[in-house]
């Protein structure tokens, strides 16, 4: 009988390394799935990954990042979900929907998948998952003036407390966090910098500290942020309600959710396999 339980410390290096072999084609190699798997910003309470036994044989993996995101009704606990998989001898049992019930049974904690596979996508509709977000805004560089601003806002800008402790807590991660004096105040965005097409450079927003004002000088915020060459602003339309962009475009696979302690509003990119792996948002 296999059983289905939450990784130990103890365990952490045989669930690397049976990760490292189950997706040999990985660009991040050993290295990364010990990063992926670290329980960065856990704390006491996070978990770092649901395993499947077969007596004493490792058998499947369900991956994550646990935090604690901050909300208008105080810290709550948030899991990202990662890279899962379960060896073909163990298939058509069950097991990748059970890791995937497991690592979401706690009530208290709201889970994301935001890099679904699209052959994934009817187990993602089975264990109950809603959408994230389904669409993103885009904006281009206009005439518009740019609005005045600095690349270090740790450093340079007067912080909210909650702004300043996740700028720290990725720190050392490629991203590009910028404070943008608005006229109605000061607007804290992290950006992910990425050439994902030939023709010109996304500038991503991956967090975002205050929304409404995204929303209402999204334009003027693109035009501080991007460079004079071929280049886009984007942002899903979640973290920018009501903004009114250059256009509005599907994401090629939604972002999903389940939970209720947190808000779709509320779920950003920090804290995330995203930016902790430095991948490309499609």
């Amino acid at each position: 009988m296999v059983e289905i339980r939450f990784a130990t410390t103890s365990e952490r290096t045989q669930v690397e390394a049976f990760m490292h072999t189950a997706f040999p084609r990985a660009k991040w190699g050993r290295d990364g799935w010990t990063r992926l798997l670290a329980n960065r910003w856990g704390g006491a309470q996070g978990e770092f990954a649901v395993t499947a036994w077969d007596g004493k044989t490792l058998v499947g993996v369900m991956g994550m990042n646990d935090s604690l995101r901050h909300t208008p009704r105080g810290p709550q606990r948030y899991r990202n979900l990662t890279s899962w998989y379960v060896l073909k001898t163990h298939r058509g049992m069950g097991l990748g929907e059970k890791l995937m019930h497991t690592a979401m049974a706690d009530p208290q904690v709201t889970s994301t998948n935001l890099t679904s596979a699209k052959a994934a996508l009817p187990l993602v509709d089975r264990i109950g998952f809603k959408v994230l977000d389904d669409a993103r805004h885009v904006w281009r560089k206009s005439s518009g003036t740019a609005l005045s601003h600095t690349r270090d806002p740790l450093a340079e800008a007067a912080l909210s407390a909650v702004d300043a402790q996740v700028l720290r807590d990725h720190a050392d991660l490629n991203l590009k966090p910028v404070a943008i004096e608005t006229a109605e105040g000061l607007l804290t965005l992290v950006l992910s910098v990425k050439q994902k097409v030939d023709e010109y450079v996304t500038h991503e927003v991956v967090y975002v500290g205050q929304p409404d004002l995204l929303a209402r000088h999204g334009r003027a915020v693109a035009d501080t942020v991007l460079p004079d060459t071929p280049s886009v602003f984007s942002v899903d339309t979640r973290l920018a309600a009501g903004a009114t962009p250059d256009e509005t475009t599907p994401i090629e696979v939604a972002r999903f959710y389940k939970g209720n302690s947190l808000l779709p509003s509320e779920i950003d990119h920090m804290y995330s396999e995203i930016v902790l792996m430095d991948m490309k948002l499609y």
